[in-house]
């Protein structure tokens, strides 16, 4: 399982594509939040239109995935952000945000360009944030909302082994609703750490 620590600049995952953490000491977060939040206008308008309605996805673009928001979501707020980069093709092809709450971590968002789909880059991501709750945080659990009518992306979370455990409704503003699954993954780890480690380092 690879793992970026934050004294890391990033690591290869395949080809040429590799993961690199942004976290609220990153020395280039006004660069990369304006890259996520282009790449964030591409996938929504792509994906979340026919499930959302275009309205409510300009709205939460601006509100959420601006570059703004997401530079101060990682200063602020204790967003980790990780990015898929191609080097070949020199642009950013996903990216995901976690966020360590009072007792897990919570999935804020997970994303992989269209074309880019099906290449293993959401399974690192998910690597990547399973490392992070156990060996930064120490959390049992990772938690995520997901709309409703977004099957696809629930179908992908259960076979990763989350499940659903509660319906939630919010208002976000401007008329409009997030409606809903709260998902959860409990996480279950060796009762030897130490063991476990010299594992990981082998």
């Amino acid at each position: 399982m690879a793992y970026t620590k934050h004294s890391e600049s990033g690591h290869y995952i395949f080809n040429e594509t590799y993961i690199k953490k942004h976290y609220k000491y990153s020395t280039d977060l006004k660069t990369k939040s304006a890259e996520i939040s282009t790449l964030a206008d591409e996938i929504w308008r792509e994906h979340y239109t026919p499930i959302i309605g275009a309205e409510q996805v300009e709205y939460m673009l601006a509100k959420f995935q601006s570059p703004e928001q997401i530079c101060a979501d990682i200063k602020e707020n204790d967003y980790i952000y990780f990015t898929a980069n191609c080097q070949k093709r020199q642009k950013m092809t996903g990216y995901c945000a976690v966020q360590p709450r009072e007792d897990h971590l919570f999935l804020s968002k997970i994303y992989v360009r269209r074309d880019e789909r099906g290449k293993g880059i959401a399974r690192s991501f998910l690597n990547e944030i399973y490392a992070l709750c156990r060996w930064e945080y120490g959390f049992d659990r990772i938690r995520l909302m997901v709309a409703k009518p977004n099957y696809d992306a629930i179908a992908m979370y259960k076979k990763v082994g989350f499940e659903i455990i509660d319906e939630v409704k919010v208002d976000i503003g401007g008329g409009f609703f997030m409606d809903d699954y709260l998902m959860e993954k409990r996480m279950v780890f060796p009762e030897n750490k130490s063991e476990e480690y010299e594992k990981r380092e082998e």
